[in-house]
């Protein structure tokens, strides 16, 4: 063996095979020795030290000391110091002596070698001594190690003989501090003493047959601390046997106690959780990832309408129960909240939907939070689902009313208002605030509440008010408002008290009856024109007896008008009127017209006979029959005037055209007689009048069906552009040697009397009597761009219509003092005024005519 430079400092030196974890201190005087030791020792790391150095370093640090007696004096302090500091760990001296040194090395020994070699000795024997020494080193360091590791435990940790009693013979500290009992007061003792009054004898039991059996064994009992404090401890036992036998028992205590009082609590909270879970009037789902239904409660059984077994395992979409949405469409999965909480871990409130269950559509609202699991991990989501179906319904109905309220109002023009004394707020419903042109919601003061009476109106108002506070009874009064925009408006205000609110409240309603007042003064008016017109008119109920008769009916067959009331009409006017009203009625019912015209003979009071024209119409409601509407008029004297005019008009023309015919024969025998000029000049003068008085009786002929105003089935539609360009070529026929033009269109149709070629023909007639014979006349035919009209006009160059004939045909009318000479120009404006038209006469420029006519469009 060599030993290296560090020896002589103390140095180490390691052996070929050392495994560097044990270490062997040489302290030997000879060198010879230390060399062959460390030959023989070659396979731990080997440390010299030299006498000589005492004053140096201490001893290095070793796993087992060699010392021979001649170094042993000078290290025998630190190896006491060093083997009492160790404490439980074994630190090995061996003290090596020659054969003279046993006696000395028996007398001088303390209690520092553990072992003492007489050498020279055979190397193996040094060996095995070495190697005993370090084994029992290294079997100490363990159980030290053991012991740090079992004092440093969080747990309680002991150790008790198997035999006898099971005293303890080893108590860690976390032992001493869960139960106060320190090493001295525990060791030697059976853990009953941990044991009180509410120990269970259950585990105890168990664990004494377990001690019995030599098994292991694990419970929890009640044991007390040395204060008297009762704790969970959570024992377990385990059997320590030595080659095959029992020797003790390890324990391990753990105080329960708060994990104890935890698991109580959620064991507590778990069934109420679950108590919550099955009575909560919500419906509660838990869905798993897959959003299947994993568990529901009896609730959600009932919202949605399914039995809970048909629910769990079903997705929540499943196809036995359809989902729609607001609008009644098909829900999908991705419109549902769930994977959108999974996903995010946000928590989803009031999602609505419905589901179709069995014929049923029932809305639901969920409220979906996230479910987590140990690792935070989301696992699912717990949805509360409760059944608003009810409360849509209410709502709806809710909004429903007040839509019902809000369109009464409109329809009824009816407000509301409420009045607060004690704070003085005024509110008024929707239908007011538009009555008077305010914003809806809007609130008021009393007093500017009031500023919307009209003044004139308002002190009655307030007065109403006041009395309405003052006695609580009823309180109405009609007056007028004025709105925000400055119109009036008259109302009818009433206010009631409101017993069942709390404060000084006062409610009342609003309604417009401007528009009954104004139908009121109308009816008035009407009802002034019926009882002054000398007319007779009455109505007629659907039994033709009398609901209403005026003064000129009562005055007509002497009778009073309250008289007439509920009597048949045939025992008023006789049964020929009766049956001729029928006949009326059915023409009415029929849809021909909305009146009808008969005419019968009435007896007056004095019994004599009276014609009437009676125009009836027809009082009905909801498309039912209710009576009729008659008024009459006494047409007897008109009659007779008419028939009298007749008979002198058919004499006057027969008598007129014989005798013209007989001057006009006359006046043409004289002109050929006779050479006189001032006669043949006379002559030819009574010849002319004597035509034109024939030839205005013949257009009279013609267009007398145009004289009557009240014939209208004479005037139908036409193609009046067609009319014009007939009377257009007969007239250039008829005056070849005027130059007549017509412009319009292909068709143009309009309502026209029957006579309207003849009174364009007419017009022509009068532009060649007034411009002469190469007058220049342009009819064209146009339709208006404003009203539906269609326009003819006929313009000459001639020298126009003399201007008194022409104000005279413009306004319709002759004066005493101004007459005209043609009759022509009264027919044709006579025939466009029966056709519903106009005729206007205009200068022409240069100069000339033109005359316009105006007809409807048909």
């Amino acid at each position: 063996m060599t030993v290296n430079e560090d020896a002589s400092r103390n140095g180490a030196r390691s052996a070929r095979d050392a495994s560097g974890e044990e270490r062997i201190l040489l302290a030997v005087r000879g060198a010879r020795d230390r060399e062959l030791l460390a030959d023989l020792l070659d396979a731990y790391e080997v440390v010299v030290w030299e006498r000589g150095r005492e004053d140096g370093p201490p001893l290095p640090e070793f796993d087992l000391c060699i010392v021979d007696m001649a170094t042993y004096p000078a290290v025998t302090a630190d190896l006491e110091a060093r083997k009492s500091d160790a404490g439980d760990r074994f630190v090995p001296v061996v003290l090596t002596v020659e054969q003279d040194e046993q006696r000395v090395a028996a007398r001088r020994l303390s209690d520092v070698p553990d072992d003492v070699l007489a050498v020279p000795a055979p190397s193996a024997v040094i060996r095995s001594r070495v190697e005993s020494l370090l084994q029992t080193r290294r079997q100490s360091l363990q159980l030290a190690l053991y012991r740090r590791a079992m004092d440093g435990a969080t747990v309680g940790i002991t150790i008790t003989e198997a035999d006898g009693d099971q005293p303890l013979t080893y108590v860690n500290d976390a032992f001493e501090e869960m139960t106060g009992y320190d090493r001295q007061e525990a060791v030697g003792r059976n853990c009953r003493f941990l044991q009180g009054a509410e120990t269970d004898s259950e585990p105890v039991e168990t664990l004494r047959e377990a001690v019995e059996n030599g098994e292991s064994a694990a419970v929890s009992l009640t044991n007390y601390r040395k204060d008297g404090t009762p704790f969970w401890n959570e024992l377990k036992i385990s059997p320590v046997y030595d080659d095959g036998e029992l020797t003790h028992f390890v324990g391990f205590q753990t105080d329960a106690t708060v994990r104890h009082a935890l698991r109580n609590q959620l064991v507590h909270e778990t069934q109420t959780l679950k108590q919550l879970f099955e009575t909560s009037p919500v419906g509660i789902a838990v869905l798993n990832e897959d959003e299947v239904v994993v568990r529901a409660n009896e609730a959600a059984q009932g919202i949605l309408g399914l039995r809970r077994s048909v629910v769990l395992g079903q997705p929540y979409d499943a196809p036995e129960w359809d989902l729609v949405d607001e609008r009644g469409d098909p829900l999908g999965r991705e419109d549902l909240p769930f994977d959108r909480v999974r996903e995010t871990g946000e928590i989803v409130s009031g999602y609505e939907h419905g589901i179709d269950v069995a014929d049923e559509r029932r809305w639901l609202v969920v409220n979906a939070a996230p479910l987590t699991g140990s690792d935070g991990e989301r696992i699912g989501v717990i949805a509360a689902i409760e059944d608003v179906t009810a409360q849509k319904q209410q709502v709806r109905e809710r909004e429903r009313l007040l839509d019902l309220f809000d369109q009464s109002q409109r329809i009824a023009s009816v407000g509301a208002w409420e009045v607060n004394t004690r704070t003085g707020d005024v509110l008024f419903t929707s239908g007011l605030a538009e009555l008077v042109g305010v914003d809806s919601g809007e609130t008021f003061d009393l007093e500017e509440a009031f500023s919307f009476y009209h003044s004139e109106d308002e002190p009655e108002a307030r007065a109403a008010f006041e009395r309405l506070v003052a006695t609580g009874e009823e309180q109405s009064v009609g007056c007028r408002l004025v709105t925000a925009d400055g119109g009036v408006r008259w109302v009818n205000v009433r206010g009631v008290t409101t017993p069942e609110t709390d404060g000084p409240v006062f409610r009342g309603t609003v309604q417009d009856i401007t528009e009954r007042k104004a139908r009121s003064r109308e009816l008035e008016r009407y009802e002034r024109i019926v009882e002054t017109t000398a007319d007779p008119i009455y109505t007629l109920d659907d039994n033709l007896r009398f609901v209403l008769a005026n003064s000129a009916t009562a005055d007509l067959l002497g009778r009073d008008p309250d008289d007439l009331v509920g009597e048949h009409v045939s025992t008023v006017f006789g049964e020929h009127h009766s049956q001729a009203l029928l006949e009326s009625i059915a023409s009415l019912l029929a849809g021909d017209s909305d009146k009808e015209t008969m005419e019968t003979v009435v007896v007056d009071r004095d019994g004599a006979e009276r014609r009437f024209q009676t125009t009836i119409a027809a009082k009905s409601s909801e498309d039912e029959f209710e009576g009729i509407v008659c008024v009459g008029r006494d047409v007897t004297e008109l009659q007779e005037h008419e028939r009298r005019l007749s008979v002198l008009d058919r004499v006057i023309r027969h008598n007129l055209r014989n005798k013209m015919n007989i001057a006009q024969a006359h006046a043409t025998m004289v002109l050929e007689r006779t050479d006189d000029g001032d006669v043949r000049e006379s002559a030819a003068a009574i010849e002319r009048a004597t035509s034109e008085l024939l030839s205005l009786a013949e257009t009279a002929r013609k267009f007398s069906s145009a004289l009557d105003p009240d014939v209208t089935e004479r005037v139908r539609p036409q193609n009046v552009a067609d009319c014009v360009r007939n009377v257009v070529e007969g007239a250039r026929l008829s005056y070849p040697d005027a130059t007549i033009t017509v412009d319009s269109p292909a068709d143009t149709r309009a309502c026209a009397h029957e006579t309207f070629e003849l009174a364009v023909n007419e017009l022509i007639d009068n532009a060649v009597v007034y411009g002469g014979d190469e007058v220049k006349i342009e009819l064209s035919v146009s339709e208006d761009d404003g009203p539906e009209q269609v326009v003819i006009r006929v313009a000459d160059d001639g020298p126009g219509i003399p201007s008194l004939e022409r104000e005279s045909l413009n306004s319709g009318r002759e004066s005493p003092l101004r007459h005209t000479n043609g009759l022509g120009l009264w027919f044709v404006r006579w025939a466009v005024t029966n056709s519903n038209g106009s005729m206007e006469i205009v200068d022409n420029e240069p100069h000339g005519t033109v005359i316009e006519l105006r007809l409807p469009k048909a």
